[in-house]
């Protein structure tokens, strides 16, 4: 029984110290720090949040990968290497590029090539200025990686320093953060069909404190248990409004 109990303590011991920890910084193409990119390790289904300074920190093995994301720029995925575990890494997020669809311009023709042409021109002209302003406008799909049905794995610790705000978000950003990290699966176990999720959330967030998640941008698990809390007792209240 000794022995038994000297080995278990072993390899809970083992276990333990070969846990180890990956840091880094996530910036844009620019060089602007970006917060609250999305750290996933493949492996493990452990995720975190990069602050408001674009710093993280994950647990991580050899040979694991580390799949960021955020919206509007391109998924990136980093390959765990041994000399990452003593220095520090620094991660590029490459901005997505926005392709406008083709659209079939529709004009009057006079029969006059030349001014046909202008004509045609200038309808083009006038299309693609309407498509890019309705770009920048719009927000992005809220989905991007969809975790398991009310999965959230908060970053250890305080993490760092947010003495320097880089990013602040508002009603709809944070509105998008909750559907992404609880998932759509969470919203619909609870009986809500898809179209009512969106409403549903703002709801929820009615009775929030989220100044500090306004302020810096990004959530924190504190606010997630918040959340799941409430909602589990205003679904029948949000019913009763439909």
């Amino acid at each position: 029984m000794k022995k038994t109990l000297i080995l278990f303590l072993f390899i809970i011991s083992h276990s333990v110290h070969a846990q180890e920890y990956i840091f880094g910084k996530i910036t844009s193409e620019q060089n602007i720090e970006l917060s609250g990119v999305l750290i996933l390790n493949t492996r493990t289904d452990e995720k975190t949040y990069s602050d408001s300074d674009g710093n993280f920190m994950i647990s991580a093995k050899n040979n694991d990968a580390l799949r960021f994301v955020k919206q509007k720029f391109d998924r990136f995925t980093y390959s765990v290497k041994p000399e990452d575990f003593k220095n520090s890494i620094k991660i590029t997020l490459i901005k997505s590029v926005v392709e406008i669809e083709e659209v079939e311009i529709k004009t009057k023709l006079t029969g006059n090539l030349r001014e046909d042409a202008r004509r045609v021109e200038s309808v083009r002209k006038v299309k693609l200025n309407k498509d890019i302003a309705k770009y920048i406008t719009q927000k992005s799909d809220p989905l991007i990686l969809k975790p398991k049905a009310g999965e959230f794995v908060q970053p250890k610790g305080e993490g760092f320093s947010v003495g320097k705000v880089s990013s602040k978000a508002d009603r709809i950003d944070l509105a998008e953060d909750f559907l992404e990290i609880l998932g759509e699966d969470y919203f619909t176990d609870l009986g809500l069909k898809k179209s009512e999720i969106s409403s549903f959330i703002f709801h929820v967030m009615s009775s929030l404190d989220l100044k500090n998640a306004y302020k810096y941008g990004y959530l924190k698990g504190s606010d997630i248990a918040q959340f799941r809390k409430q909602a589990e007792t205003k679904i029948n209240d949000f019913r009763k409004l439909k």
